[in-house]
């Protein structure tokens, strides 16, 4: 996959604005310590839930374990991730019994702000990131490896059991998405050494000195995955659209299946966005059609259906037809329009912060030796700043590219207990 040859300069900053998103090197190495730090505390003499933390598993899931973690964007540099705690509930117990142990028991876990009771999970908080836990009762064997029942618990309505899989999930996707040439992977990793990802929880945890360095995060290609790409830029543009509403947002492994489905973009990474948008919106258009849900099953686990708490109505799959239609139309006009324009543009979709960082990138790639770079409508503004034409292959014939594109598309940590 080639930067798009009717778009480079638009598929870079698109590139650069995911970048912006990213967790710097230290602040995954700080996410890891805490997930390791999971068992410790969980198994710490006189701990709520030790008696019962012999045989469990605690590792990654959602977007931790498929490489597409993103900052929030919504009100500050939040990152949210997930893990999954596996361990053998005692016979009896019932959901309340098990999230109400499970909160009480990470009382004191180092660094965190607060921990909050939710429905399926305790979420630790931390500055600038979330760590949200699930427990889950392993099936008895023979099984699905990793499959069991996680807990929901509201504060009002049933109780209730959910057979899931989010391991066999994440192992599907990394199997699934395919990853682009060397040459553009190459691209992508060049750029986000020429950035500089600030580090924001690094900087507010008290072991961030004195152990991260111990840990060094393994490089996951998986990131640079265009079909991860557009998905993180999906997720950004979403968590901004939703933000003032009350309303839930379509949940992010829905998003995630629906990104690793959609092919591969000859064209570029706008034409992967826009494809994305495009496939999102004709399911749900199909749905409302129907008059039921987009219902999405675990395509390793039919039992679980992704979408088992969206949409509520369809009112709130007509506000995302709504979202979706309004990104591929601002992505239209972004191909058509100038820098300060496609900045502007960006600024709404995606948060003001990281497109003024992007932007700024992109501008430092100029070289400043040439001659002012002439603007090509329908290309992007700027035409070849030095980042993207030092590194891009040959423009495509015009048998191979369309003038204009138009879509019609980490190891993670696993954390034995011991």
């Amino acid at each position: 996959m080639p930067f798009d040859a009717t778009a480079p300069n638009l598929d870079f900053l698109l590139i650069a604005t995911a970048i912006e998103m990213e967790l710097s090197d230290r602040d995954l190495q700080v996410a890891s310590k805490r997930y390791s730090l999971i068992a410790e505390h969980l198994q710490r003499p006189g701990g709520a839930l030790a008696d019962y933390m012999n045989d469990a598993l605690v590792y990654a899931q959602g977007s931790r374990a498929i490489g597409a973690t993103i900052v929030d964007g919504s009100s500050d540099d939040r990152f949210d991730l997930d893990a999954i705690l596996e361990f053998r509930t005692p016979p009896g117990w019932q959901p309340k019994r098990v999230l109400d142990g499970l909160f009480d028991a990470f009382e004191g876990f180092p660094d965190v702000r607060k921990i909050v009771r939710c429905t399926r999970c305790v979420q630790l908080q931390f500055a600038f990131m979330h760590l949200d836990v699930t427990p889950m009762d392993p099936f008895a064997a023979p099984r699905q490896e990793r499959a069991g029942n996680i807990y929901h618990s509201p504060d009002k309505g049933a109780e209730a059991l959910f057979s899931v899989n989010p391991y066999g999930f994440a192992q599907w996707f990394r199997q699934t998405v395919k990853l682009p040439s060397h040459q553009f992977q190459d691209q992508v990793r060049a750029m986000r050494n020429q950035m500089s990802i600030p580090d924001r929880i690094a900087l507010n945890a008290v072991f961030a000195e004195a152990e991260t360095d111990k840990l060094p995060e393994p490089i996951d290609p998986l990131r640079d995955a265009p079909q991860v790409i557009a998905l993180k830029l999906m997720k950004r543009y979403l968590n901004l659209r939703y933000a003032p509403r009350d309303r839930k947002r379509p949940v992010s492994i829905y998003l995630s299946k629906v990104a690793v489905e959609v092919p591969m973009n000859i064209f570029g990474l706008c034409a992967q966005l826009e494809a994305l948008a495009s496939e999102l919106d004709r399911r749900t258009a199909v749905a409302l059609a129907s008059g039921q849900r987009p219902e999405e099953r675990n395509p390793v686990f039919r039992e679980e259906n992704f979408n088992d708490r969206w949409p509520k109505d369809a009112t709130d799959m007509v506000v995302f037809r709504g979202d979706l239609q309004h990104l591929l139309a601002e992505l239209a006009r972004a191909r058509e329009s100038e820098l300060s324009e496609i900045q502007e543009i960006f600024d709404q979709l995606f948060g003001e912060r990281v497109t003024q960082q992007a932007v700024r990138k992109y501008l430092e790639g100029l070289s400043d030796k040439s001659a002012p770079a002439a603007y090509e409508r329908g290309k992007g503004f700027l035409a070849a700043p030095a980042l993207v034409a030092a590194a891009a292959p040959a423009a495509a014939s015009p048998v191979m590219a369309p003038q204009v594109s138009r879509a019609p598309a980490h190891s993670f940590h696993s954390g034995f207990l011991k």
